[in-house]
């Protein structure tokens, strides 16, 4: 039986959104207040706006996959929906986190510590 309950959709529509964000209005300058901000990504205007675009990018494509994983979790999963909330919940978090990794690697190969680009 569905029982849907969209507090457990609350981080995929959060990553979906900001990756919109971030992918195509990204924040054009660095900035300490909103945007992919690491010590890498900080490093020069360049760094800056790739790795917006870069996290964007990912944080869309894992929101828009975890939001269609939750929603057929909730469908056919014969779980407890509070016990699927928090598998839900950790998910979620989990995948706000890994995308960091991906990221800075990403970073790392196309720019030097300096934030310049490696040719």
């Amino acid at each position: 039986m569905f029982d849907f309950n969209s507090k457990d959709l609350i981080i995929p529509m959060f990553m979906i959104i900001f990756g919109l964000v971030l992918k195509f209005k990204p924040p054009s300058k660095i900035n300490s207040f909103y945007g992919y901000r690491t010590n890498r990504s900080m490093n020069s205007q360049k760094s800056w706006d790739y790795a917006q675009r870069r996290a964007g990018k990912l944080w869309l494509y894992m929101g828009v996959i975890l939001y269609l994983a939750f929603i057929t979790s909730m469908a056919f999963m014969p779980v407890a929906k509070e016990s699927l909330r928090f598998i839900h919940g950790a998910i979620g978090i989990i995948a706000l986190i890994i995308g960091i990794p991906f990221v800075e690697k990403q970073l790392k190969e196309k720019f030097d510590e300096d934030g310049n680009p490696k040719n």
